[in-house]
């Protein structure tokens, strides 16, 4: 039981390939901190999943070690397709292993516990990629449906849930989000994250539910893994699902769940008074960063984003360390006479 989705997000005319998924995992018991997100031993692609843990676990587990094994797999210049066919043929060979040992069960049934959201990065056409693999009974074997296989829409994305009315329920509310803010010709952004981070927090709906896992993989070939304060700006930090201390927690980037926007990479929109940064050697840079009112730049680049970071964040460590040096010199201060 779970709710995932994939899209194609484009932000300041760059792509990255998006997936996000809940952590509840539910059967007869239900944890909340589950991992449902999966890296595969190649960065440039990703897999979750919907459905039955009992089913899928051992289908991805097997996934991850064959692409160990596989020096062909494992290479980048194996494109994703080719990965995506092993997997089909893999997981079909797998399910085909299943014994029913209870009475009255349909052996496709058994099979069919799990579907699966698979894409990544193709070097072969030079463009992002995803589809939805389940499994089917005329097949008698696991078949695959491409999400992306119109490349020129202006909004590429799909949701994979179980049950399937959670999917009617995530493309309603998405839908409906769209139109409400006017955004349906713009690019896609973080809109599917907003709708997962909506229905984990609603709790009448038992089978979404736990902290949002979030990954991306970039046109490098390379993949990222977020964390997420839960369940508001507020809350711990999380990944993977789990929850942990900030002191201990996984060295990864971090979402706001209430402003979608990374944690690390907050900037303040207004600054009043510019010149009290005057001493920095930075200064004419932060100036071409804000507008004569103060106000940040909308056009800023990651790169200019990054490094204006870097500066506030060395400022502010600096400020710190002068005046605990301060307080010091004054706690050694010889007594008046």
């Amino acid at each position: 039981m779970t709710l995932c989705a994939a899209w194609i997000r484009e932000i300041n005319s760059r792509e990255e390939l998006v997936s996000a998924t809940d952590s509840s995992l539910t059967g007869g018991e239900k944890w909340n901190q589950g991992v449902k997100l999966f890296e595969l031993p190649r960065p440039d692609c990703l897999i979750c999943f919907a459905g039955e843990t009992s089913r899928a676990y051992p289908l991805i587990l097997n996934l991850i070690s064959s692409i160990k094994l596989d020096r062909r797999l494992r290479s980048p210049r194996t494109d994703i397709e080719e990965v995506l066919s092993y997997l089909a043929s893999l997981f079909t060979a797998l399910v085909g292993t299943i014994v029913n040992e209870i009475q009255g069960l349909d052996i496709h049934d058994l099979r069919a516990g799990a579907k699966f959201l698979f894409g990544g990065w193709s070097w072969l056409e030079s463009r992002f990629r995803f589809w939805q693999l389940y499994y089917s009974k005329d097949a008698e074997g696991f078949i695959f449906k491409e999400c992306t296989d119109e490349p020129n829409k202006n909004r590429i994305y799909t949701f994979l849930g179980d049950p399937e009315e959670l999917v009617d329920t995530a493309t309603k509310t998405y839908k409906r989000l769209i139109f409400d803010d006017d955004i349906q010709d713009d690019k896609m952004d973080m809109e599917p994250l907003q709708i997962l981070i909506k229905m984990s927090r609603d709790k009448s709906i038992r089978t979404v539910d736990g902290a949002i896992q979030i990954a991306k993989v970039y046109k490098s070939g390379t993949s990222e893994f977020f964390g997420i304060n839960w369940p508001s700006s507020k809350g711990k930090p999380h990944f993977l699902g789990r929850s942990f201390v900030p002191h201990s927690k996984p060295d990864v980037r971090y979402f706001d769940p209430d402003t979608l926007i990374l944690i690390e990479d907050k900037l303040p929109t207004v600054i009043d008074d510019l010149t009290r940064f005057s001493h920095l050697e930075d200064f004419d840079f932060i100036q071409t960063c804000y507008g004569e009112d103060g106000s940040l730049s909308t056009a800023l680049s990651d790169l200019d984003r990054e490094r204006l970071i870097y500066v506030f964040r060395e400022a502010a460590y600096q400020r710190f360390v002068d005046n605990m040096q301060n307080d010091i010199a004054q706690d050694h201060r010889p007594g008046e006479a």
